[in-house]
């Protein structure tokens, strides 16, 4: 929590902001505060340390101080609840999350036996032991002959500095970042879309019954915890709300500013904006493209709005209003021409037919358009690897649905609903269709369900919002109950909205499927990636620390470096590898006959061969990539050291006693 609010409250001090979206901004700003302090610390040569990430905030805080007096007053809405109010309703929200996600897994220790999250535990790993958290050179981890390679290194570098800073095990440390980003991303973010959407009388009440509602929806924040485990994507999509209220704040308050201010408030507007996408990009840059599908139609409205303004007006603005349309279609001529050019030569779009792409176990459709259309309206989820579609949150889907009825009577929400609408659409054809339309559509998001799906709460809480607060003025205006006792009401009527949600989940199956993905068998792993007995034994070994271990990624070995501080030659389970590594993953077995085996081996410094006979999650579909490890390890090419009865340590004594390192 600290990381992810004390950078950002330093860079926001000097501008006035409601308490909600300081909350908001602060968590942002924070994220683009870690990026850029990895990035930085790896340029200079200085390991990463949680300190460095006020350095960044501080110039930024500086930055608003110079221009304080000419933004007196963004004419962001206010919040009128009381501070503690605010605060207590965030960590409230945030424990029935924490029950609803963590309700069927036993330890804080355990971590997502998944995929995708191999790779994320390497990486928090790597940064904990050497100290570089630059998101210009973390691929490099699965692409070991660059010297640069972008990967997001935000979220590894969050989970890093909480090890750094507490003493906690990367393991903990992860599940407790995921709590810190529910809670000091996510809730303030969408409670304050919720208040940006929501303006005037109904503001100062929606930042208290958006909170909760926030941790009710299936599809975030617990689908992607589900499912991937997509830490990365699970962070920037927490940051969507408040990089869409923004933008969409400053531009509505123009006509309430003086004519002098608006061009500063502007200017900052601007800046945050892109210090949110920095943010964004910083965690996961492919969520930018549902950020831009979710912001075109505010953009689209008002630009619509300016035009025919301009066009009424007559004289020099018409002609400045044509100039702008036709520069603005050719720049959207341009983008849209590089992107083409981008998929065909670079991603190779025509190099074999759209029926060959996107059939992972993520794109395959599993139902039909209609039954997708019809879950986004129901609130009824597919909530992980389980394949589970969570029952039907009704209380929720009925004030989504009013809510979005009383937003379309206002007007000037109307661009969310088209948002929400789209997104639904691309959703719906993702888990439904396999055609080439679909994919097409949809592969900008890998045809995966699940990262689109996570997008529709950044509008549904505000939806929902608006749905509870018409429900508590429809109430108040029927009864004998005061207007004063609105505020009660509909705080009340968003807890239990959201309480049966989150008893829904629990119900239906989305904590189990949390559950599934974090199991650890105490032993003999099978299809997950490691077991308790198998992280004892790795724990337990002891080479030298300047040499690396050798084994199948696929059976556990990858986490070499987070249960027992030992590198892995191979820290994820597909890569673009150097020549060395692939030779011994595909000729390790010549080790007698074939000298390059020990060049190899020398010039990444291995001689310990790490075995475990499983293979996660079924093994690799194409085949298993490593399989020459196999093969020496079943010929008894190497001297066993130590063995648990499962995982076995061998030493390889073909090539002799290490040279010297290289200083």
């Amino acid at each position: 929590m600290v990381m992810l609010q004390v950078p950002g409250l330093i860079a926001t001090a000097p501008i006035r902001l409601g308490l909600t979206a300081r909350l908001a901004l602060s968590s942002a700003v924070s994220v683009t505060c870690i990026g850029v302090a990895g990035i930085v610390s790896g340029l200079t040569g200085v390991r990463f340390a949680p300190w460095q990430v006020l350095l960044p905030a501080l110039v930024g805080g500086v930055a608003l101080w110079a221009v304080r007096r000419r933004v007196p007053n963004m004419g962001l809405p206010a919040d009128r609840a009381p501070w503690w109010a605010i605060v207590g309703s965030i960590f409230a929200a945030a424990l029935m999350v924490v029950a609803v996600a963590f309700w069927d897994v036993a330890s804080p220790g355990y971590i997502s036996q998944t995929y995708d999250n191999l790779f994320h535990l390497s990486a928090i790993a790597h940064i904990v032991d050497t100290g570089q958290a630059s998101s210009l050179a973390l691929r490099t981890l699965m692409e070991p002959g660059k010297s640069y390679s972008y990967y997001p290194a935000a979220w590894h570098a969050l989970a890093a500095a909480v090890v750094e800073s507490t003493g906690t095990s990367v393991a903990v440390a992860a599940n407790a970042a995921w709590i810190a980003v529910v809670a000091a991303v996510w809730l303030p973010g969408a409670a304050w879309l919720a208040q940006v959407l929501l303006r005037g009388r109904q503001a100062s009440l929606a930042a208290l019954v958006a909170v909760p509602l926030a941790g009710s929806f299936g599809a975030m924040p617990y689908a992607l915890l589900a499912w991937g485990t997509l830490y990365p994507t699970f962070l920037a999509t927490a940051l969507l709300p408040a990089t869409i209220a923004a933008p969409v704040a400053v531009w509505t308050t123009r006509r309430t500013l003086r004519a002098k201010a608006w061009p500063w408030v502007a200017l900052v507007g601007v800046a945050g904006t892109l210090t949110l996408v920095a943010a964004v990009a910083f965690s996961q840059p492919r969520v930018l493209v549902t950020w831009v599908v979710l912001l075109a139609p505010f953009v689209a409205v008002q630009a619509w709005h300016a035009y025919r303004a301009a066009v009424r007006a007559g004289g020099r603005r018409r002609r400045r209003a044509r100039w702008a349309v036709a520069l603005s279609a050719a720049a959207v001529t341009a983008v849209a021409c590089a992107g083409f050019a981008y998929v065909v030569f670079r991603l190779g779009l025509f190099e074999r037919p759209l029926d060959d792409r996107l059939g992972g176990p993520q794109a395959q459709a599993t139902q039909s358009v209609l039954d997708g259309v019809l879950q986004a309206l129901s609130q009824a989820w597919p909530v992980g690897s389980t394949g589970v579609i969570a029952s039907p949150a009704l209380l929720l889907a009925i004030t989504v649905i009013g809510g979005a009825a009383v937003l379309w009577r206002s007007r000037g929400a109307r661009w969310a609903i088209v948002s929400y609408g789209i997104v639904i659409i691309l959703f719906a054809m993702a888990a439904g269709s396999d055609t080439a339309a679909a994919k097409l559509a949809t592969g900008l998001w890998y045809k995966d369900r699940y990262r689109l799906s996570s997008a529709l709460p950044a509008l549904g809480v505000a939806f929902a919002t608006a749905g509870v607060i018409a429900l508590s003025r429809w109430l108040v205006a029927r009864s004998a109950l005061s207007v004063r006792s609105q505020s009660a009401i509909g705080i009340v009527a968003g807890w239990i909205v959201a309480l049966s949600s989150a008893v829904t989940l629990v119900l239906s199956g989305a904590s189990a499927a949390v559950g599934e993905v974090f199991r650890m068998p105490a032993e003999s792993a099978s299809r997950e990636i490691i077991s308790e007995r198998q992280i004892e034994f790795l724990t337990s070994l002891q080479i030298p620390e300047d040499e690396r271990l050798l084994g199948d990624p696929w059976d556990g070995a990858a986490l070499s470096l987070l249960f027992g501080g030992n590198t892995p030659v191979f820290p994820h389970v597909t890569g673009q590898w150097d020549e060395a590594r692939i030779a011994l993953a595909h000729r390790l077995d010549d080790i007698e006959t074939d000298p390059e085996i020990c060049r190899a081996l020398d010039r990444l410094r291995v001689r310990y061969v790490i075995y475990n006979p499983h293979e996660f999650g079924g093994g690799d579909p194409i085949g298993n990539q490593f399989f020459a490890i196999h093969d020496a390890v079943e010929a008894e090419l190497f001297t066993p050291v130590r063995t648990d009865g499962e995982s076995t340590l061998y030493r390889i004594d073909q090539c002799g006693e290490l040279p010297p390192a290289m200083q």
